[in-house]
This record gives structure tokens, sequence and C-alpha cells, in this order.
């Protein structure tokens, strides 16, 4: 199939995250021609559809995905959650190699804990050990994951908006107190230019949030994560889009409610709604289900299959 048939296909199946969609597409195939692969940073908001697509996508061109959490821990890198992800690509691939995708979904925690330089040396290297095995990773591609929401937590104990409170922040490996004040000097000036006693303590979050994601990502990140994949930010019509979708999980459900029920516009209305109100996106979906049809359901509507274990 055709690179832009694929990402038709997908985007029809997707129903949203078009422009994220295809840069991951674009960077998936491209590496197909590659000896060895660029990486990704699928960066967004939490909930709003990373996994998915990236799951979706992968599986489209046939290509094996892994998932990993937990390599980057307050005590370290764990490096058998590393070994246990290259040993899943292998049974992907009938125990010939390491083709494939890791995704790693807690990527932001290697700014809270370290670590990255061991990952870069693994990348770089293209080799991995672990108890005298040694793993050729050469044509594994890593894409990481990370969760923009209280993204600023990853560089300071409170968010420093200006440069008066510069020395309160906490710096990982891969920025300097220079870059922060830079960074912050930058925003004063382009939104409003206030002096820095004038600034409000919310008055820059956005762009705050937007300057953190975009420079302190990039320094060491840039060595080997060469492609910065955005999502947008998902409101309530995109959230709606999401869970109508050929692929929405809504239909795991098919079990337990009835289907003029979970196809309703009624439904699918009050889920996106408890959705777009939660920290969590499409995370909140189970619980957003639960509670709307548990309201429903007081209101003489038919919600339940005969044997669901909702009702009970």
């Amino acid at each position: 199939m055709e690179t832009k048939e694929l990402y038709n296909e997908l985007r029809d199946l997707l129903c949203n995250q078009d422009k994220a969609l295809k840069d991951l597409v674009w960077t998936i195939a491209r590496n197909r021609k590659l000896n060895r692969p660029k990486n990704a940073l699928l960066i967004g908001e939490l909930g709003s559809g990373k996994t998915t697509m990236v799951e979706l996508t992968a599986r489209k061109m046939g290509i094996p995905v892994v998932g990993m959490s937990g390599f980057f821990t307050p005590q370290g890198v764990e490096p058998m959650v590393l070994y246990n992800a290259f040993m899943g690509l292998f049974a992907e691939n009938n125990q010939k190699g390491c083709q494939g995708i890791v995704l790693i979904h807690d990527m932001k925690d290697v700014f809270l804990y370290g670590g990255f330089s061991t990952l870069n040396s693994i990348i770089t290297a293209g080799s991995f050990t672990y108890n005298n095995h040694v793993i050729d990773v050469k044509s594994t591609m890593f894409i990481g994951e990370i969760d923009n929401n209280g993204l600023e937590d990853c560089f300071t104990s409170n968010p420093i908006y200006t440069i008066d409170d510069i020395d309160k922040a906490i710096y990982p490996s891969v920025c300097s107190s220079d870059e922060v004040s830079e960074v912050i000097s930058n925003i004063i000036d382009v939104y409003g230019g206030v002096t820095d006693e004038e600034v409000d303590s919310n008055m820059f979050y956005d762009q705050y949030r937007e300057a953190l994601k975009k420079t302190f990502l990039s320094p060491e990140c840039s060595k080997v994560f060469n492609k910065k994949i955005f999502m947008d930010a998902i409101g309530f019509e995109d959230i709606k889009k999401a869970l109508s979708s050929p692929v929405s999980e809504l239909q795991t459900y098919s079990d337990d409610l009835c289907e003029e029920y979970i196809s309703s516009p009624q439904f699918i209305n009050s889920v996106a709604g408890h959705i777009s109100e939660s920290l969590v996106g499409l995370h909140d979906l189970d619980d957003a289900v639960r509670d709307v049809s548990r309201i429903d359901s007081k209101r003489k509507i038919k919600v339940y299959k005969e044997n669901s274990l909702l009702k009970l």
C-alpha cells in the first residue's frame, strides 16, 4: 500500500490528529529505506491518543510494536524492562531479530529521574547487553511518549515564570539556567512586553508550557530522537470524533450495552463531556462509560444487555 493511501485509511479510522498521524506515517515509512531507523518523540496531552495512533499505524504497516514502562526510575534505569521489550520483539519476529518499534510510554520520566545517557548509548551503539546476552538493536525504532500535562514539573519544583524566580528551578542535565532565562525573556518580550516585576504567575502559562515542550526537550534528545511529533490538544468535538471512529474503544462495551444505546448521540455526547472534564483525556473512558450508563439506567432508558456485568 502506498504511504498516502495508508495515511488516508488511518485518518478515516482515527478521525482526529491528522497532522501528527501524517508525521508518524511518513517517519515510519521513511525508516524502511534507512539502514538505521530514525527515532521519534510523540508529545501531547495525557489521553490524546498517542498509544492508539502508534499501535494502529504499526499494525497496518505490518510492524511489530512492544510497549515499555518503568525503565527510568528514581533509583536509576531498570535494564530488565528494556530486555523484556526486546524479547517481546524477538517473539514477534519469530526469534529472527529486533525489527520493530519499542514504544516508551513514560518517556517524561527521563527528565525527572535521569537515565537518558544510558538509553542514548544503547541506541547509538545499536546493541544492548544484559546478563551476557548481547542483542542487536540497530533495526529497532524507539518512540517515546511524553504527556505534556504539567510538563513544567520535569524542570521546576514550581513553575518559574520570571527571571527573578530562576534560582528556584531544578534542572535536568539537558538544560541550564541560561536556557531557562532565555526562554522566559523571549516569552516576556513576545507576549505583552511587561517587566519581570509585573508578570502574573498565570499570565504566561500556555506560552511557558509550549516553550518547555519545544525547547527543553531538544538539546540531548535530538541526538537520537531525530523527529518530534506534536499531538493537537483535544476538545469536546475531537473526543466525540474519537468515540465515533471505527476503532473506538467504545466497541469493547458491546457485550454490556445495547447497540442502539452505545451508538446514540446522547450517550456519545455525555461520555465525551465526562472525558473533556477529566485530567486524563481518553484514559477516562471506562469511568465515563460506567458513570453515564448508570445515570441513564435510572432514567428508564434501555441501557444494559441482559447478561451485562455493568448493571450489577
